[in-house]
């Protein structure tokens, strides 16, 4: 009995219960899981070992050490916490490591903190108190009690931590969140590291005979000869200009609110340029920087891990690259640190011959949120446009704009949007000012490549780089506002839909053209690629959108591994807290009858695994 006391008293049962009941409270909020038991069968056999050992080992630092332990897991539970409402999937170890690179969001994440995430750190205080009059209270202590009255529980958690990372070590991970909730947090994690370095097949047993018409092929498309396409060389030689505009999504092209143009100068400029209205974001956890990897490589990106991190030793056959080999110049401009996402690494091995950010060309001039205003940055771009253009080469140059960043909030002087009261001050609201800023400065720019004589002798191309209106982020009057502004329940079609256009001046089969078969930014490249003549080299996960009618694309962060958009539908496999959605491509909603829509759908899901194991083992044959 008195062993009985002393452990009620210790330090040990103290720890033990308020991790438990962190543990609970994290659990109920990813998974809305409340069944206790699984808190103690999937996540507390790890803690209750680590537990033990400091009780056993450390006798002078022991109360430290437990309280580091405590702090440590607050802090974790936390971040995922926020982690997940912002972007809705749990994260990796990977993303974990990249919380730093996170200032770019860090101000919508801060909105997304509730009151009830303290209860991470109550204990603190809680414990501070008992601390404090410890004397009186008499709990917790640092009591002694027999080494077996715990050599039971050490054992239960051995044999339960083995058996949940045993049994399930060879399971693929398709949903982090998914996986973690039926095998444990901690233990998910543990099984993502061993996958990771555990080591997978060499690629060349992957990609044997692996072709892209054999990727094109799996798409359901009846492979053409690259030179024989439509498409092929009708811009040769002329310069090629892509802009990536931050957050730009479908949904705000050609539409007004309160009677006015939403994108004035991009909806003019559809006159004359082709647009693909059905196109969709394909990033991963790197998002801005994996759309400008997968727009230059046509490759996936690696998913749950920034792939600018991973490209360092790779000889990737990227659009730079192969324009360098026809003459051209190849530039890239972003007015941020090219250290942000690890660009400074990226670029080079893109084949970019220069990169111009805030290291070396621009200033910190017109700042508005993120950094410096679209505006200036168009302005001061064009410098080394028209220097470019003096020479007798041909350039490639990547823009990417800024203003547009969530939390999208402009200066008062910038908000020339005249909306109705109901949008004043919303998520909603703000995204449509500063897209409209957005598009304002771009139609400047667009006049001044005119006048510079550039306008003329190049392919224009621009897409979007990922949502910004998603997520938590959204309010209640902000599902309200954009079901007024859609006129139809916004769903992940919308969110997820980004425009691609493409304009070549004085090319008639280009002009006022409006294609909506089903694309991805994987599509971008080979789409431009033809049509300047370009031959790409080794594989590529995209197609010429011009050309081909059918499409199966993947996403693989946001979304599910599994899901994919296909001609018909998107389709997003069972989640923590959804079963599986499937939704029609028409934007007539969603297909809610099928009694076993996997039955319908497997050939295509089976399909995109495939995809992303020849992706990814593509990706790894690369290294130099």
């Amino acid at each position: 009995m008195a062993q009985v006391k002393n452990f009620l008293k210790s330090y040990f049962f103290f720890f033990i219960v308020v991790i438990a009941l962190k543990f609970y409270f994290l659990r109920y909020h990813l998974f809305d899981d409340s069944n206790i038991l699984h808190t103690f069968w999937y996540e507390l056999s790890i803690i209750a070992v680590v537990l033990i050992l400091t009780e056993w080992l450390f006798k002078k630092w022991k109360l430290p050490i437990y309280i580091v332990i405590d702090l440590f897991l607050s802090v974790l539970f936390f971040s995922m916490t926020v982690y997940e409402r912002y972007f809705g999937t749990v994260p990796t170890y990977h993303d974990l490591g990249q919380l730093d690179q996170l200032g770019s969001v860090s101000d919508s994440a801060m909105l997304l903190i509730a009151r009830q995430d303290m209860l991470y750190f109550a204990d603190v205080l809680i414990l501070a108190v008992l601390l404090l009059f410890r004397k009186r209270i008499h709990f917790p202590m640092n009591v002694r009690f027999s080494k077996k009255f715990l050599m039971p529980v050490l054992a239960a958690g051995l044999i339960v931590a083995s058996i949940n990372f045993v049994m399930n070590k060879d399971e693929r991970i398709l949903d982090q969140t998914l996986f973690s909730e039926d095998h444990g947090i901690l233990n998910a994690q543990a099984i993502k590291l061993y996958t990771d370095t555990a080591g997978n097949p060499a690629p060349s047993e992957v990609l044997s005979g692996v072709s892209v018409d054999d990727i094109i092929r799996l798409k359901g498309n009846e492979p053409v000869p690259f030179a024989e396409h439509d498409s092929y060389n009708i811009a040769d030689g002329r310069n090629l200009i892509v802009l990536q505009i931050e957050s730009l999504q479908d949904f705000v092209i050609n539409r007004k609110v309160n009677g006015q143009e939403i994108t004035p100068n991009i909806n003019d400029w559809l006159k004359d340029s082709t647009y693909f209205s059905n196109v969709y974001q394909q990033i991963g956890a790197g998002n801005t920087s994996d759309a400008e990897y997968i727009m230059n490589t046509s490759i996936y990106p690696l998913g749950e891990t920034p792939t600018s991190d991973h490209v360092a030793d790779k000889a990737i056959p990227a659009l730079p690259k192969l324009l360098n080999a026809e003459g051209y110049r190849t530039a890239t401009f972003h007015a941020h640190t090219a250290e942000y996402w690890n660009r400074n690494v990226m670029y080079p091995t893109l084949g970019f011959d220069d990169y111009y950010s805030m290291e070396n060309f621009y200033e910190e001039k017109d700042v508005v949120g993120f950094g410096p205003s679209d505006g200036y940055f168009y302005d001061k771009t064009m410098e080394k446009l028209k220097e470019f253009n003096k020479t007798d080469r041909p350039f490639y140059s990547h823009l990417l704009s800024l203003t547009s960043h969530t939390p999208f909030e402009m200066p008062e002087a910038k908000r020339e949007l005249d909306l109705p009261e109901k949008f004043q001050g919303t998520l909603t609201g703000n995204y449509l000012q500063s897209v409209h800023y957005a598009d304002k400065v771009l139609g400047g720019f667009f006049d001044d490549l005119k006048e510079a004589g550039i306008w003329d002798e190049s392919v224009i191309a621009l897409y979007g780089d990922h949502s910004g209106v998603h997520g938590k982020l959204l309010k209640d009057e902000d599902t309200k506002l954009l079901h007024d502004l859609l006129g139809h329940p916004y769903s992940l079609l919308d969110r997820f839909n980004i425009p691609f256009i493409v304009g070549m001046p004085g090319e008639p089969a280009l002009q006022g053209q409006k294609i909506d078969t089903t694309g991805g930014q994987l599509d971008m490249m080979p789409t431009l690629l033809n049509m300047l003549g370009v031959q790409p080299k080794g594989l590529y996960f995209g197609h010429n959108l011009l050309q081909y009618d059918s499409n199966l694309l993947g996403m693989r962060y946001y979304l599910s591994a599994g899901a994919f958009f296909n001609n018909d539908v998107l389709f997003v496999p069972e989640t923590t807290k959804r079963g599986i959605r499937i939704y029609d491509m028409t934007g007539e909603g969603r297909f809610d009858d099928l009694s076993d829509p996997m039955d319908h759908f497997e050939d295509d899901y089976k399909n995109i695994l495939q995809l992303y194991d020849w992706s990814d083992a593509y990706f790894e044959s690369l290294s130099r």
